[in-house]
């Protein structure tokens, strides 16, 4: 097998797989190999490979069973057909489509994660938020924009909602790109996106579905603000 170039290398990665199922080299029911085994047939990072499987994990594909290993569930859909590519930089049109899709996806993801989550998944997602504040306050920004989209994706997980996640999913890598631009560029204004951060978290520790929701809404558009502020500029 011919080592994947370097690209995306999350979204090729789960090409690869996909590429393995439709030619039979994989079947459903049949186990993935371990982590590092299957990073270095690949010839990416773990930490792409990790990327790949939390993709799949949330669009239902793989399983993970303890004491046995990782499974494919089902074949692999569709993601991101039609190919957008939004830069914070040079496309307003995209950027500003996958922000409207956000508002509706996540309002509607915390609301349930809200209602659904345990207690410990709650807690999980206190931490993430704390760790966004530490990495904040050290000026680490590509940590802190890791944390970020690791939140909003836990959000979707915790929704218990195929469609939702599916959903997520399918703007997931476009939203890495605009949260990466954003916190390098934009970096001046993620004092008070932190603090919406915090906001969401409060509500969805409360147990109040309504608040949590408005809160997710406040921050994507403030967002869709701080982005215009600087489309506005640039121009």
């Amino acid at each position: 097998m011919a080592v994947i170039a370097k690209k995306k290398l999350s979204e090729i990665v789960v090409d690869e797989i996909r590429k393995r199922m439709e030619n039979g080299e994989l079947k459903i029911g049949d186990k993935l190999p371990n982590q590092n085994q299957f990073a270095l047939e690949l010839g990416v990072s773990r930490t792409s490979l990790r990327e790949a499987m939390n993709i799949l994990n949330l669009l239902g594909v793989i399983e993970q069973k303890p004491g046995f290993g990782t499974v494919m569930r089902k074949k692999i859909p569709a993601i991101n057909p039609e190919g957008l590519k939004p830069t914070l930089l040079s496309d307003s049109k995209t950027t500003s489509e996958l922000l409207e899709a956000r508002y509706i996806i996540e309002s509607g993801a915390v609301r349930l994660t809200t209602l659904h989550a345990t207690d410990r998944q709650v807690e999980g997602l206190g931490k993430l938020v704390k760790k966004m504040q530490i990495f904040l306050t050290e000026h680490d920004f590509k940590e802190y924009s890791h944390i970020d989209l690791k939140f909003h994706s836990q959000i979707a997980e915790l929704s218990r909602n195929r469609f939702l996640k599916e959903s997520f999913v399918s703007i997931q890598q476009h939203m890495q790109l605009f949260i990466a631009e954003h916190t390098q560029i934009l970096f001046h204004v993620l004092d008070e996106s932190q603090k919406h951060h915090q906001a969401i978290f409060k509500a969805v520790s409360a147990r109040n579905p309504e608040q949590a929701s408005l809160e997710m809404e406040k921050h994507i558009v403030f967002l869709q603000g701080s982005y215009k502020n600087y489309d506005e500029t640039k121009a």
